[in-house]
């Protein structure tokens, strides 16, 4: 991010909310869900808000986009439901501090893994 912010390039979250697909797919357990933690869980219920809302709320505020996907009615109504509220500073640290640097979505291990081929998208 420091990197990005530096050269002033903007970041794009892409699975804002941990894909669930990746668990399916044994890339991910269940244990790897960034709504689960109780600092997040704890946000949600002080704020009024889901889980996801706050990890949502979360991106936002560290000044990534964020183009959550959905396609249940209620979930667009919490997807829009971001901007009328802030995560304290304590609330943002202790979220960040959650950071277990594992990649989910690492499009040259996914290529591997699945089609046998190897893509250099990054290392």
């Amino acid at each position: 991010m420091r990197t990005c912010k530096d050269m002033g390039i903007h970041v794009m979250a892409f699975s804002n909310l941990g894909g669930a697909s990746y668990v399916a797919i044994g890339m991910a357990d269940e244990s790897d869900s960034c709504m689960s933690p109780q600092v997040v869980k704890d946000a949600a219920a002080k704020h009024g808000k889901s889980a996801g809302q706050v990890v949502l709320k979360w991106g936002i505020q560290r000044g990534n986009t964020i183009i959550p996907k959905t396609a249940k009615k209620e979930r667009l109504a919490e997807n829009a439901g971001l901007f009328d509220w802030e995560l304290t500073a304590e609330e943002m640290e202790s979220i960040d501090a959650l950071n277990k640097n594992k990649r989910y979505n690492n499009p040259a291990e996914f290529c591997e893994r699945f089609f046998k081929v190897f893509v250099a998208i990054h290392e």
